[in-house]
């Protein structure tokens, strides 16, 4: 790994960066512990560079360095080969490397992940990357006692902030590991503006604090990893917004802080009841909080735990009938899925309390992720967004359950025990209005449905917000608004519209080019493109495919950026070698049968050679290997440019374009494939008994 380019400084330019030069390990960003901060190794005053890399590199500027962002980059380091700069921007910097799902600002240490640790892996084609990382190659010195002697197995649950050291430590591992061209800058500031700057983009941040200074970086491509926007605030809180009493944030950098300070006694409304309503009571539980706890939603839906011996499943039932209606109203959906989940509850066998009653509702919505693609496709786009605002809590809660130790946790505390009083209710209720009560110290909830009820904190669990036509942040308001890059999702109205490979779709439907996102951002094109819902939407999952895909997509864009050839690929050829060798055979506009002999030649050379070849280069664990399978790789293309120019009379352009094209497509289903979840990658490691396979139902 090469020096980081030198950064400039607003005093003296060139004594800075002769300084850096002459301590190469001065500005290595990973050379620190990545749980403790630095403030030389993210100081936004050592990085301002408004104009282009030096040495003729590329710049990819990464905005937000939370799960998202961090994984995008690791991806980038491991696949570029050629000069390139990877500038990752984050705000906060406790929510760097893990954003607030995983960051160390907020969390706690009983805040777990709600997925095994056998499936958190960063590379699906490595599912046992992780708990080789957690058993063997993990720092521990910093973990409590509870944690610091324990094994990690395929079933056991994780400290999410043990899942933010992974992120880290993988980050500095493939920044060691790149291409030595390859560097990677961490930047501290926050993103305000990001414009159209000749080819590339003018990216503007403001370093932290009232004081700070604004700066421009020059980027060729932008990957937007923003997260989340800002908490949902209901109409009711317009009273309280500005109390102590309310925690408007539970994830935000001051939590944990705010949860400590709550009495041990005092009575808690939390608002919402997904998953950050759990979050929040094993906050106030880590605080030392003994009070009583109240779950307000207006359906009372809560999550489900999973069994002991969970195993996560892939069902397939069939198309639900009412799906053959010429019109989908959302009466005859809401009848339609009814009716369905009451034929699969009989044909499995599912009882009310039996094993498969916790998992029954998250098997079936997996299964039927194809069928809400064609019912968000054909339903009216209002209808869509409506049905998916009145059933949201229904769908999320019921989308997924919950590992023991965050369920436990909640349940455990709704029954009680002899000499351990219950603590936690849930309520069923619509909120009217909240007003402070005497001196301030109270609040009063008012409801439309059942008596007033005084409290003395109330926490927000109504989720984040997901309108970016109306989004709060700069940013966003520049990119939808302003400058028009990027447009609500149509369907939806959840995040915004992307392309296939996270390109932003701009405000007269063409796609911005340069320009992409990964993240929350995407959950409304999960659910029209992928069928997904609930918290699957932004899942570790979900968020690692795209961060795969999009990173390969960009570094394909820089490599072949004078070849615009390459961007007129149709969109999801690349699903199929069969397709994708037909088009290139009729790009060429051969006559017959000179194109049936020049499509099976493709589609044989795809399948046999191209295609293991691709996956062997994906896969590869270091850049050692990743050199070496890339060279076979394109000493194969090469041959085969040759003995298609040979037998079928090609123009050596005709042969560069034609092996270029389908080299292209070829690694593009690569790594849709490798993103298939269905597609699991197998465990060939010490860790491949411990896992069980359930046996697989369906139609």
């Amino acid at each position: 790994m090469e020096t980081h380019t030198p950064m400039q400084s607003p005093h003296d330019p060139a004594v800075q960066a002769s300084a850096m030069l002459d301590d190469p390990m001065r500005h290595d960003p990973m050379r620190h512990d990545p749980m403790r901060h630095d403030p030389m190794r993210h100081d936004p005053m050592r990085h301002d560079a408004p104009g282009k890399p030096q040495d003729g590199a590329q710049r990819v500027t990464i905005v937000g360095a939370g799960f998202s962002g961090t994984l995008t980059a690791i991806r980038l380091l491991h696949f570029a080969d050629t000069p390139l700069e990877i500038c990752l921007i984050e705000r906060e910097e406790g929510y760097r490397y893990g954003g607030i799902a995983f960051g160390e600002a907020s969390t706690n240490w009983e805040h777990m992940l709600n997925i095994q640790a056998g499936r958190i892996t960063l590379r699906r084609e490595r599912p046992e990357d992780f708990l080789e990382w957690a058993n063997e190659e993990a720092d521990r010195s910093a973990w409590p006692r509870k944690w610091r002697y324990h094994a990690f197995g395929v079933a056991c649950v994780v400290p999410r902030r043990i899942f933010r050291q992974y992120l880290a430590d993988r980050l500095r591992g493939a920044t060691a590991d790149a291409h030595a061209g390859v560097t990677l800058r961490e930047l501290t500031g926050e993103v305000i503006d990001v414009r159209r700057q000749g080819d590339g983009y003018a990216v503007k941040y403001a370093d932290a604090g009232p004081q700070g200074g604004v700066h421009e970086l020059y980027s060729d491509q932008v990957i937007l990893a923003t997260g989340h926007l800002s908490p949902v605030q209901a109409p009711f809180y317009h009273r309280v917004k500005d109390s102590d009493r309310l925690i408007a944030d539970p994830y935000a950098p001051t939590a944990q802080q705010r949860f400590k300070a709550v009495g041990p006694e005092e009575t808690v409304l939390v608002t919402g009841s997904a998953l950050s309503a759990f979050d929040t009571v094993i906050s106030l539980v880590h605080a030392g909080h003994q009070g009583q706890i109240l779950i307000c939603s207006r359906g009372g839906h809560l999550h489900g735990t999973y069994p002991v011996d969970h195993e996560h499943d892939i069902w397939q039932a069939r198309r639900p009938p009412f799906l053959d209606a010429a019109k989908l109203t959302p009466e005859v959906v809401v009848e339609g899925v009814r009716a369905e989940y009451a034929h699969l509850r009989a044909e499995h066998g599912v009882e009310a309390g039996g094993a498969l009653d916790a998992v029954f509702a998250e098997r079936v919505m997996k299964a039927w992720e194809p069928y809400v693609i064609e019912l968000v496709s054909r339903m009216d786009a209002r209808d869509v967004r409506m049905l998916l605002d009145r059933y949201k809590s229904l769908i999320v809660t019921n989308r997924t359950s919950t590992v023991r130790e965050i369920g436990g946790v909640v349940r455990s505390r709704m029954r009680g025990f002899k000499g351990a009083p219950k603590t936690v209710d849930v309520l069923s209720a619509v909120i009217q209005d909240m007003r402070p009560v005497g001196d301030g110290t109270k609040i009063r909830v008012v409801f439309t449905d059942r008596p007033d009820l005084v409290v003395d904190r109330v926490v927000n669990c109504l989720g984040n917000n997901t309108d970016y036509e109306r989004a709060d942040h700069p940013l966003w308001h520049g990119l939808v608004n302003a400058h028009r890059y990027a447009q609500p999702q149509t369907r939806t109205h959840r995040g915004i519209e992307v392309g296939a490979h996270g390109q932003l779709i701009a405000a007269d439907g063409t796609a911005a080019p340069g320009l992409f996102g990964v993240g929350p951002m995407r959950q409304g094109d999960e659910t029209t493109r992928r069928g997904r819902l609930g918290a699957f939407v932004f899942s570790i999952g979900t968020l690692r495919n795209q961060c795969f895909d999009t990173a390969m997509e960009v570094l394909r864009r820089l490599r072949t950026a004078s070849d615009e050839e390459q961007m007129d690929t149709p969109d999801g050829i690349h699903h199929c070698l069969i397709r994708s060798s037909d088009w290139i055979a009729a790009d060429l506009s051969t006559g017959e049968p000179q194109a049936t002999g020049l499509r099976e030649r493709l589609q044989s050379y795809a399948r046999e050679r191209a295609y293991p070849n691709a996956v062997n280069y994906l896969q590869a664990q270091d850049r050692t290997e990743r050199r070496k399978y890339r060279g076979i790789l394109e000493d194969d293309l090469a041959d085969f440019g040759a003995a298609l120019a040979r037998e079928f009379h090609l123009t050596a352009q005709q042969a560069r374009r034609t092996v270029s094209l389908l080299a292209t497509l070829v690694e593009k289903h690569a790594v849709h494939n490798l993103c298939d979840i269905t597609k699991l990658a197998g465990w060939g490691s010490s860790y491949a008994d411990q896992v069980v396979h359930a046996p697989k139902k369906g139609a």
